[in-house]
C-alpha cells in the first residue's frame, strides 16, 4: 500500500469515528432528549446520513483505487512476461535448442526482436561474438542497426559497447553507404553519451573515412557527420577538437564550388563548415590534443586525394 493510500485509509477511519462518536454524544449529552427537542434530533440525523453519505463515497473511492492499482499490477506483470517470452524465442532464433547453427536470416531476426523489446543490451553483447572479423555470421547491415538500436536506448552500458564494436569493425564500413553507418549520428549526435563513447564514435568515423573510397561522395558525408557531433554536443572542449578535425576538409570542399552538403536527412551549408572549423582548439587533455592533431592531419592528406563522382549503386542518393 502506498504512502497516499495510507492517508485516506487513515482519514477514512477517522471519518468514521466521528461519524459514530459525535452523533452519540450529541444524543446522550447536550443534546438528550426533552420535551419539545424533536428538531434538534432531526438535525442530528440529517448530520448522520450527511457523514454516512460522505463513508459511503470514501469507501467507494478506495475500493476503485485498490481495482485500479491492482489492475496496473496486473497489466504491468503481464507486460514483463509477453516480453520475457518474446526474448526467450528470439535467443531460440540465434542459439536453437538442438544446437544446429541459425542461418544469417534468423540470426539477423532475433537481433532486431530483442533491440524492438528494449534489450539492446543483450543484442549488443551477442553481436560482439557473431560479428567478429574472422567469422562473421551476420551482415554490416544487420550489425549496425543493432548499434543504431543500442546507441538510442537508456543503456550506457550498451551504448559503449555498440560504439566500441562500431570502432573495431570501422574499416570494414563504406562511408558512402548509409547502411553502414548508425542514424543516430548521422549528421546528428547522442550528446548524453559517456566521454569514452563519443571518442570511440569519433574514431570509428575518422578510420572509416581514411579506409573508404576518395571521392566527392565520402568528403561530403565525412563533413556533414562531424558537424553533426559539432553542432548537437554540448561540450566546448569536444566542438574544439570536431572543428580542429573539420578544418582540413574546408579547403577541399571550397575547390569542390559547392555550398551545400546532404548525407542521410541533414543538410549543412558550406558556411555552417566554415563557423565550425573556426572554433578549432586545443585540447586541455595532452593525450587527446595529440589525437586530434594526427587524425587531423591523416584527414588533410586524405582530403587532397578526394576527387570525382562516386560510381557505385546509390550514388544518386548522395547528391544535393
Amino acid at each position: 500500500m502506498s504512502q497516499d493510500d495510507r492517508r485516506i485509509v487513515f482519514f477514512a477511519a477517522t471519518v468514521l469515528l466521528v461519524m459514530f462518536v459525535l452523533p452519540t454524544g450529541l444524543l446522550f449529552g447536550p443534546l438528550h432528549l426533552g420535551d419539545g427537542e424533536a428538531a434538534r434530533l432531526a438535525a442530528v440525523l440529517t448530520f448522520v446520513g450527511v457523514l454516512v453519505t460522505a463513508s459511503v463515497s470514501l469507501i467507494g473511492f478506495m475500493v476503485n483505487r485498490q481495482t485500479e492499482h491492482r489492475l496496473q499490477t496486473e497489466q504491468t506483470e503481464q507486460s514483463r512476461r509477453l516480453r520475457l517470452d518474446s526474448a526467450m524465442r528470439a535467443g531460440q532464433l540465434i542459439a536453437p535448442a538442438d544446437g544446429g547453427s541459425s542461418d544469417p536470416a534468423a540470426l539477423a531476426s532475433g537481433l532486431l526482436a530483442l533491440t524492438k523489446l528494449d534489450n539492446a543490451d543483450l543484442a549488443v553483447t551477442l553481436l560482439v561474438d557473431l560479428w567478429s572479423p574472422e567469422n562473421p555470421r551476420v551482415s554490416h547491415e544487420t550489425a549496425v542497426l543493432v548499434i543504431d538500436a543500442a546507441l538510442r536506448s537508456a543503456s550506457p552500458n550498451a551504448q559503449l559497447i555498440a560504439a566500441e564494436l562500431l570502432c573495431r569493425h570501422s574499416t570494414r564500413l563504406n562511408p558512402c553507404q548509409s547502411l553502414h553507418w548508425p542514424s543516430a549520428v548521422e549528421g546528428c549526435w547522442v550528446s548524453d553519451l559517456s566521454p569514452r563513447a563519443k571518442l570511440l564514435l569519433v574514431e570509428a568515423l575518422v578510420n572509416m573515412t581514411l579506409a573508404g573510397p576518395t571521392n566527392e561522395s565520402a568528403l561530403r558525408a565525412v563533413a556533414v557527420r562531424l558537424y553533426g557531433i559539432w553542432r548537437d554536443d554540448p561540450d566546448d572542449r569536444v566542438r574544439g577538437c570536431i572543428g580542429k578535425l573539420i578544418d582540413p576538409l574546408i579547403g577541399r570542399l571550397n575547390d569542390l564550388g559547392y555550398k551545400d552538403f546532404m548525407q542521410g536527412t541533414q543538410q549543412v551549408m558550406l558556411s555552417e563548415l566554415q563557423m565550425a572549423a573556426r572554433s578549432r582548439n586545443e585540447n586541455p587533455d595532452g593525450y587527446l590534443d595529440r589525437l586530434s592533431t594526427r587524425f587531423a592531419a591523416d584527414l588533410r592528406d586524405w582530403a587532397q586525394r578526394c576527387e570525382g563522382l562516386p560510381t557505385e549503386h546509390g550514388c544518386l542518393a548522395t547528391a544535393d
